[in-house]
């Protein structure tokens, strides 16, 4: 096709060679499909489809439709082959979800491997070798799904797509509350009661915001602004220098010693911070030790129930694994020790008591920072006044005070900024109280998807599969292991035994002939329920492995039965004329034999 070809026992170079396949679909319509192997100027991946019979009647080469194959949008786009073949079959591609979150057709590469097996990669395993650089999540299941028609490939869909969604609202929602958060820090503002995920929102959310004063308390925003707002009515209208040098002098005394008062509440501060943040390393390392004990447990839980009559807890380390505390040599605990069972629960319970009391100093470590910013801040505006007052006493007579002015917008900026964010925390709030709402929404919808993936329609169909898989082994003559312990499981649709897939413990001949049977039986699906199943089945050299000549006749007479019955078969093989005879003998098919030595492909 691509070099050269023997012709009358002379290798001649190949100029120009194609593929012509006509294809009638279920509505009657007829098509033929051309695709270039070889030519000057005609990118292979250039498809071109004639409507009409062209192989039989070459006026139908007339009408004709060009689209492209191998390329991105090959199956969503108009001009893409993929996308005109599956509305030619009668496929309605569905969305699937990838690994990445993102969603995109299940393209049809993934659902022909049921119907066409190939012989060099094709007859490797029992299940059909379904491409996975598509990085489409379960994409076995979801081809399997939709060429069976199962409900449940419409329910694992919705549910993909409710997790997804569910995931993204949840992490958005996060996200917007530690931008809320951020910008509380940033204005020197606690936030309190502040939901931290929308589960556990079901009413409007109730959040306060508080203020850290030089005297350890707090002032929730309202009345912080209040404050500021008197003190800055109590400002003189910029006073004169001159008049009030008395007053400013007394003034600066004041604000000095607030300033000492501020530089000690900070000591304090810093003081508690540094508690808070000792007790949060602690109580994280308390955490770890926990988790560590606790794996350690269910390992040597985990090695017991396997039998293991060695295996320890606590190795060498003298400390007890509960309180951490040092053990002297010899020390004796109790007489009745806990199981290992028992330890693990009780592990588990002191582990959950200690990560909310970790939540708890993490959220006291993040309120004693904010306080110690504010109060640093207070610090450094107090040092401000201090500056504008002392340059307002040796500024001339007749100019406003510096002091008064540059106290009268350092409040206004802080009024302005503590008002801003009392408007946009009333709105956020709202927003996400919005957003818990449709992210409840969403549970709510996976909650009535119920836990079973399958209608009672997709159990008649799998068990259809599960009775014809296993008919198929007996008539086969299959020994590696029992066909009656042998059934199609409801999770992946692939046959298993013992719950293992079935294949690891298999000989290569039984291993062609559960491939036999695991195609055919989807095949015979469709033929008493609605699938997606195209009717079609192509296969090259079934035969393999030496499988004994009277397996391979009963599966060639159970292909033309129902063929007969409405299959489309198609089988290549290289087996002898008069030995596929014999096979077929009283069997309704179609042979085209050719001639020993002869090639299917030859020089128009």
């Amino acid at each position: 096709m691509t070099d050269e070809i023997e012709v009358d026992g002379v290798a001649l170079p190949v100029e120009r060679s194609f593929v012509r396949l006509e294809i009638e679909n279920s509505r009657g319509e007829v098509i033929t499909v051309h695709r270039v192997v070889k030519s000057d100027g005609i990118d292979p991946r250039l498809i071109t489809v004639m409507h009409g019979a062209a192989i039989t009647d070459r006026t139908a080469e007339q009408n004709r439709s060009d689209y492209f194959v191998r390329m991105p949008g090959s199956a969503q786009r108009r001009a893409g082959f993929h996308h005109f073949l599956a509305d030619f079959v009668g496929w309605s591609l569905p969305r699937v979800t990838k690994t990445d979150g993102s969603e995109a057709p299940l393209y049809v590469e993934c659902l022909f491997p049921y119907s066409f097996v190939e012989q060099k990669q094709g007859w490797l395993g029992v299940q059909p070798r379904i491409p996975a650089y598509f990085q489409i999540r379960d994409v076995v299941r979801r081809s399997a799904e939709f060429i069976l028609g199962l409900d449940a490939y419409n329910l694992a869909l919705r549910r993909q797509r409710l997790e997804y969604a569910r995931a993204l609202a949840e992490s958005e929602w996060k996200q917007r509350a530690r931008t809320l958060e951020g910008e509380a820090a940033a204005a020197s503002v606690v936030l309190t009661n502040l939901p931290t995920a929308p589960s556990a929102v079901t009413e409007p959310i109730q959040a306060y915001a508080l203020v850290a004063q030089t005297d350890g308390t707090w002032l929730s925003v309202e009345a912080e602004v209040s404050r500021l707002s008197e003190i800055l009515q109590s400002i003189e209208i910029v006073p004169e220098t001159g008049p009030a040098v008395q007053n400013l002098e007394v003034q600066l005394s004041a604000v000095q010693d607030q300033l000492t008062a501020s530089n000690a509440a900070i000591v304090d501060a810093v003081a508690d911070y540094d508690g808070a943040q000792a007790r949060a390393a602690h109580l994280q390392e308390r955490v770890g030790a926990l988790e560590e004990d606790l794996q350690r447990h269910k390992d040597a839980a985990l090695l017991s129930r396997l039998g293991s009559r060695h295996s320890t807890l606590l190795g060498n380390e003298p400390h007890c694994p509960t309180c951490n505390q040092f053990l002297p040599d010899g020390f004796d605990i109790t007489s009745t020790p806990m199981s290992t069972d028992d330890n693990i629960r009780f592990i588990e319970q002191e582990l959950s008591t200690f990560r909310n009391m970790l939540s708890d100093a993490l959220r006291r470590r993040d309120v004693q920072a904010t306080r110690v910013h504010r109060l640093r801040e207070e610090s450094n505006a107090i040092r401000s006044q201090i500056r504008s007052i002392k340059d307002s006493l040796v500024s001339p007579s007749a100019m406003p005070s510096i002091a008064a002015i540059a106290q009268q917008i350092r409040i206004e900026e802080q009024i302005g900024a503590l008002r801003k964010f009392a408007d946009d925390l009333e709105t956020v709030l709202a927003e996400l109280f919005d957003r818990a709402g449709s992210w409840r929404q969403i549970d709510e919808e996976l909650k009535t998807l119920g836990k079973d993936p399958l209608s009672i329609t997709d159990r008649e169909k799998i068990g259809h599969i599960d009775e014809s898989f296993r008919d198929q082994l007996h008539a086969y003559r299959f020994r590696s292991v029992s066909p009656e312990n042998i059934t199609i499981s409801e999770d992946s649709y692939k046959p298993v035994h013992e719950g293992f897939d079935l294949g690891f413990d298999l000989s290569a001949s039984d291993m062609i002939r559960a491939m036999w049977a695991y195609l055919l039986s989807f095949a015979e699906v469709s033929l008493k329920h609605a699938t997606n199943h195209p009717g079609l089945l192509v296969l090259d050299e079934p035969r393999q492995q030496e499988v004994h000549r009277t397996d391979f006749a009963t599966f060639l007479q159970r292909l033309a039965r129902d063929g007969s019955d409405g299959l489309q078969v198609i089988v290549a093989t290289s087996e002898e004329y008069g030995s596929l005879s014999m096979m077929l003998t009283e069997t309704p098919h179609n042979m085209v034999s050719l001639d020993p030595g002869s090639k299917i492909l030859r020089p128009l």
